[in-house]
């Protein structure tokens, strides 16, 4: 059985604001900006990513186009998770509802800023 702290009442993305919006059985709401979302994708090949620029000291350089933060659509995954498909077509992100619960940007569960996703 899932927590109802992890399990969501509403889900909304706000294309105009870029924003996520969670509001939750426990009656809390939590929003992130896209761009945070899209930056802690926790797909195999975007937290490689965030490795190597880590290991590279933040000179990595790419020569595509950077990651789209508009969505192109969404859809649940059992009861547990929400996946994104992005603009770009990337769409291999599985965001657990627990992850996005404990890593709410909100002064009251994280006052002094939201945690990454997942550890990478």
């Amino acid at each position: 059985m899932i927590s109802p702290l992890y399990r969501p009442a509403e889900i909304t993305i706000e294309r105009a604001a870029a924003e996520l919006r969670i509001r939750w059985t426990d009656g809390h709401k939590s929003a992130w900006q896209l761009r945070w979302i899209r930056a802690h994708c926790p797909c195999a090949s975007c937290r490689e990513d965030r490795r190597a620029l880590a290991e590279s000291d933040g000179l990595l350089l790419n020569s595509g186009p950077p990651p789209s933060t508009e969505i192109a659509g969404a859809e649940l995954v059992g009861n547990y998770a929400l996946r994104l498909d992005w603009g770009d077509g990337h769409n291999s992100g599985i965001f657990p509802f627990s992850a996005l619960r404990q890593s709410c940007p909100c002064a009251e569960c994280n006052p002094t800023g939201a945690p990454p996703l997942l550890p990478d």
